[in-house]
């Protein structure tokens, strides 16, 4: 059913009614000149008419990509009428709005809203995605007596979100596509969320994946883009922005591929402009670093281990958000690194474990004496089997990469009731028929926070996403759900495992064996250094 609403901004808007809300469905908050310009905020007068009952068109990415993310999750949801991608008109937004006890939408309410952008390497993903839909957990704020707004966001990815190379920059494209749409979003968001009941003073991002390596990327901006974050299973530190050599690789495999060689710069960005949109994903060569640039200025550097978990800034690597964002939540997965064995860890069998060990050795051929701990840790040798090894090193993976990189934010935060920080951990494990059943993989967490697989859960699961979902809710308001990380003891919430008995529980000192984690990467860690174990993954699964 449709619902009409007058926006005070924006004119007439027409929505879809949900259970106890109006969901605005593709509104357009930035205009494109061509596929690789800079966004520019879509502004709109009072007196237009915007039909936003359907879905917009999502940005260019891989045709049927959600049936991959569901393949993670391992359960499907039914899907919503989208249209098909676009390079120029994919740049809009989803708004969820409560209604009031009288069925009414009040736009006087002064509302907290929270902001999700959704992972999917730089590569796939959109705000339409099913498990995304802020319906059953703004439904929820609802019940709780504490209402919010939920919005998703869609933003370029791949080539239009992500090459860059001098000869584009030189043209006039900038680097990072896609965090600028991003932040152009938020802007539009601050812009016309009051008139929706909004309060533009208490907006929280929440990001998964790589939307949670690009929600912290917020904090490395000196204006205040939001109140409150939530990252969960992605930081900044989950890999490393690519270097000026490697983005003109990665733009000369681009040009090559789709013929252009020979051609002169200016016909070859004229080309890629010209392009049909469906090339844009299907002939780019599988692997080639369509990722974050250190360009200056969404990316200002290289982030480490030290600059993170420090609370004294480093020059080059600068985190003003933890001076101006209120309170960060930040979260990892027992197996988030599930989501590597997919994406590139598969191709590597068989003789992984022969694999992996060759690599380790190369890397810490400084420190034997850490890689021989590594592999006593892991129960890896060259004798391990091909799926013990590469479950192995899945674990290794999320220690790193999710786990170590929580305690690294929650270390450097100042901790202070004006800049709070909150850690969790979720163990509940896939509960559907799978490769990774009954572990605690990516994309689960935020499946779960967002409600939308309620009833295919059994009472006790949907008691943990109903914690989870309410502990947010709090976060959102502004409220503490549980105690804030203060000095060297890592507080933490824990969700799960309901198959132990466990729903949530706060856990005060934070020990890894009392949150479902283990010991072993901090001693490595602590023995040579977190970059330096971090390098050990980030080089086997790069192929050095």
């Amino acid at each position: 059913m449709t619902t009409l609403f007058k926006h005070s901004d924006l004119g007439e808007v027409k929505g879809s009614s949900v259970d106890g809300a109006v969901q605005f469905l593709g509104l357009k908050y930035a205009s494109l000149e061509n596929r690789f310009a800079a966004p520019q905020l879509h502004t709109s007068s009072a007196s237009g008419s915007i039909d936003a009952s359907k879905y917009g068109a999502p940005p260019i990415s891989p045709i049927g990509a959600v049936h991959n993310e569901f393949n993670f999750i391992q359960h499907s949801l039914p899907l919503p009428e989208v249209p098909d991608h676009s390079d120029t008109e994919g740049l809009n937004l989803n708004i969820t709005v409560p209604l009031s006890k009288d069925g009414s939408i009040q736009s006087n309410a002064k509302l907290p809203v929270y902001v999700f952008i959704h992972g999917g390497g730089f590569a796939v993903g959109s705000g339409w995605y099913p498990h995304y839909n802020p319906a059953p957990l703004v439904k929820l704020s609802v019940e709780k007596g504490k209402p919010v707004i939920g919005i998703t966001i869609n933003y370029r990815l791949g080539v239009p979100g992500f090459l860059t190379s001098a000869e584009l920059r030189k043209a006039g494209y900038k680097a990072n596509n896609g965090f600028h749409d991003q932040r152009t979003a938020l802007q539009w968001i601050k812009k016309y969320i009051s008139g929706f009941g909004g309060d533009p003073d208490e907006i929280t991002t929440v990001g998964e994946s790589a939307g949670g390596l690009s929600v912290t990327m917020f904090l490395l901006s000196k204006e205040p883009l939001m109140k409150r974050c939530l990252s969960t299973g992605g930081a900044v530190l989950l890999f490393k922005p690519i270097p000026e050599a490697v983005t003109e690789a990665a733009y000369k495999s681009v040009i090559e591929a789709f013929g252009l060689a020979d051609k002169s710069p200016e016909e070859r960005v004229k080309a890629l402009l010209n392009l049909p949109i469906d090339d844009l994903w299907q002939k780019v060569p599988l692997g080639t670093p369509l990722i974050p640039y250190v360009d200056g200025e969404t990316v200002p550097g290289e982030p480490s281990f030290l600059s993170v978990s420090s609370q004294q800034d480093d020059p080059s690597f600068p985190i003003p958000g933890r001076k101006w964002c209120s309170a960060l939540m930040i979260g990892d997965s027992k197996l988030d690194a599930s989501i590597l064995a997919y994406m590139g860890l598969d191709t590597k069998n068989p003789g992984i474990a022969s694999k992996f060990i060759d690599s380790v050795n190369t890397t810490l051929s400084a420190h034997p004496e850490a890689a021989t701990q590594l592999f006593s840790s892991y129960a890896i040798t060259p004798s391990t089997p091909d799926e013990e090894a590469l479950l192995s090193i899945v674990r290794f993976a999320t220690e790193i990469s999710f786990y170590a990189p929580t305690r690294a934010f929650a270390t450097g935060w100042p901790q202070t009731e004006g800049n709070k920080i909150f850690l969790y951990h979720f163990n509940e494990g896939i509960p559907w028929e799978g490769r990774f059943k009954g572990e605690a993989g990516h994309i689960l967490d935020v499946s779960f926070l967002f409600q939308n697989y309620n009833e295919l859960l059994s009472e006790e699961q949907r008691a943990v996403a109903r914690q989870f979902g309410e502990d947010f809710i709090e976060f959102v308001n502004g409220g503490d759900p549980w105690p804030p990380v203060e000095g060297g003891k890592l507080g933490a919430r824990v969700y799960g495992p309901s198959s132990d008995g466990v729903t949530a529980k706060y856990v005060a000192d934070g020990k890894p064996e009392e949150v479902g984690r283990s010991e072993r990467i901090l001693k490595l860690g602590e023995a040579v250094g977190f970059d330096t174990i971090m390098a050990v993954f980030q080089n086997f699964f790069q192929g050095r």
